[in-house]
């Protein structure tokens, strides 16, 4: 039997994890990983093929050249707030955004507000706006399952193409590192909590090939996140014989994964059970949202706010996932030759990141593409076949 068939028949038939893919750690030690870390003892390979595969979705991130918009303007005599355009980085950012937001607000003098969108950066937003007392209605055409924000990735990704480089403000940095924090901090705490909404998750990264030789893309996307690799544990280095995956280099650490079906429902039953009113609404221009009873608006809608603001700031960064049912043995997440693949509680997700961060840049349609999904399954055939073939 040839390999590629051989392969192929392994991947159908075992499958493959997606790791936090956070390449960021790649540097921070060089002693190999103890073997209680490795998987040999219990490893089940992940089920990739089209007999799991259950839907695919498309997501168009909120990118921004100057990094998220989070500011206060008066419009028409009505305090606004503005938290949006956080990239790839809105799970990650979004309770340090919305405690920022939430101050924003509350020095208006407002005693009513008014949250615009119910992904995760409007959910965040109006839970911590309710917690200080206020009241708070969240108005949006999507409900949190229907959102953007339900296809997101669901790794800590902080600075995920969170700005560029050469626009950013001089004090964007320190900004960046405080939502950071603050926002894995609080992270923490749904840890181990009823539905497991946050997780940590053993990860591998491999290569087949040098790091140097990989495309740099043609922007200066902001890379931030060794201001606060202090948050997680050091990866490191694994030796070719210590794991049981077909790659010549490979690095492993844990990694915090967000199960956003999980973490969507409990942000949204936190909210209204702590008094908080949501109301299924599209608006088609913002004199509707100004002219809304509240008080103080709170601008959380992302990519529409290009729309709706006139933000021509925004660019769309396509990003397709691939979901195959859930497989609650697989404990263990990888990032292999520009795909990734995640085992969380909602499903199996595969995605093909592309070469550099150019990849999807500037593409709005949100058609899924299932030659894309066949190219990760084949890039990662290899990987699960068995080694020295």
């Amino acid at each position: 039997m040839p390999i590629q068939l051989k392969r192929r028949l392994f991947i159908t038939g075992m499958g493959t994890s997606l790791a936090g893919c956070a390449g960021g750690n790649w540097a921070r030690q060089s002693n190999p990983l103890s073997a209680s870390f490795l998987p040999e003892n219990k490893f089940v390979p992940m089920k990739i093929g089209l007999e799991n595969l259950v839907r695919i979705t498309v997501c168009t991130r909120p990118f921004r050249d100057k990094g998220p918009r989070l500011e206060a303007e008066q419009i028409a005599q009505k305090p606004v707030i503005h938290n949006y355009g956080h990239g790839g980085a809105g799970w990650s950012l979004s309770w340090g955004c919305a405690i920022e937001a939430s101050m924003l607000a509350r020095q208006s003098g407002a005693r009513s507000f008014a949250v615009i969108g119910a992904g995760v950066i409007g959910l965040t937003t109006a839970l911590r706006l309710i917690e200080t007392g206020a009241n708070v209605t969240l108005y949006a055409k999507d409900f949190p399952s229907e959102t953007r924000s339900a296809r997101a990735t669901g790794v800590w990704s902080p600075s995920s193409r969170i700005g560029l480089g050469d626009v950013v403000d001089p004090d964007f940095a320190d900004r960046w590192e405080r939502w950071a924090r603050q926002s894995f901090a609080v992270h923490q705490r749904y840890v181990g909590t009823i539905g497991n909404p946050v997780e940590w998750r053993k990860s591998y990264l491999f290569r087949d090939e040098p790091r140097a030789s990989r495309t740099p893309p043609s922007r200066d996307f902001l890379h931030l996140r060794r201001r606060v690799r202090d948050l997680t544990p050091p990866w490191a280095n694994i030796e070719q014989n210590a794991h049981p995956f077909n790659a010549d280099t490979a690095r492993g650490g844990i990694g915090m994964i967000f199960n956003v079906a999980a973490y969507s429902q409990r942000l949204k039953q936190d909210f209204l059970l702590n008094g908080g009113k949501m109301v299924r609404r599209e608006f088609a221009a913002r004199q509707e949202i100004l002219a809304l009873p509240e008080e103080c608006i709170v601008n959380c809608t992302g990519y529409e706010a290009k729309k709706l603001w006139g933000d021509d700031r925004l660019e769309p960064v396509r990003g397709q996932i691939n979901w195959l049912s859930p497989q609650s043995d697989v404990e263990y997440g990888l990032y292999y030759n520009n795909v990734s693949a995640i085992s969380r509680s909602d499903g199996l997700i595969v995605q093909y990141t592309g070469p550099n961060e150019d990849f999807g840049f500037g593409i709005e349609n949100e058609t899924p593409d299932r030659e894309e999904m066949m190219k990760a399954f084949d890039i990662l055939a290899p990987l699960f076949a068995p080694k020295f073939i």
